[in-house]
């Protein structure tokens, strides 16, 4: 009876395990003009019922991402040094947004540093494109206007934010 029980059970909880949605750790590089970057985050499944009651403000934590810089860039015209930083995608509206890199907070100095401490990344949203089931991360080169400069985009859902991030200029 307890090799029964103990069966049942063992099968219960590895039915809970492969029926479960698996949060991946995902981790993109790129080695750009001298600089390093790492882009680290979990992947989340898309839920529409959520996304919808999203207001103005909110703050996507982009499955926890983080950026790891070795090197110098710039953000909208100001340079950002070596160090990790969060990764954050906030609602100007529901369907505009744009993506902010945040100072990671000190160990020891408890928890987070807020938006308000971020810098801006110039960013363009579109809406409807390609359906991300999954939250997809990426850093590629830049195209056109933004020919010379990193991307980094967020897919999620039908969403997609690209963040611009400038490039030191290559020495002669």
């Amino acid at each position: 009876m307890k090799k029964i029980a103990l069966s049942v059970a063992l099968l219960s909880t590895l039915a809970g395990l492969v029926l479960a949605h698996p949060h991946i750790r995902k981790t993109v590089g790129a080695n750009a003009q001298g600089v390093q970057l790492k882009l680290s985050y979990f992947t989340l499944p898309y839920n529409a019922e959520h996304m919808a009651d999203v207001k103005e403000g909110f703050v996507f934590h982009c499955g926890r991402a983080t950026l790891e810089i070795d090197g110098e860039i710039e953000i909208s015209g100001v340079k950002v040094s070596t160090g990790q930083y969060d990764l954050r995608a906030k609602a100007i509206t529901a369907d505009e947004w744009t993506l902010m890199l945040i100072p990671k907070a000190p160990e020891g100095s408890g928890g987070q540093q807020g938006p308000s401490r971020g810098f801006p990344l110039e960013s363009r949203s579109a809406k409807g494109g390609h359906q991300a089931h999954h939250l997809n991360l990426d850093l590629t080169s830049g195209h056109g206007a933004t020919h010379g400069k990193l991307i980094l985009s967020v897919a999620f859902g039908p969403r997609t934010v690209e963040g611009i991030l400038s490039l030191p200029t290559p020495e002669a």
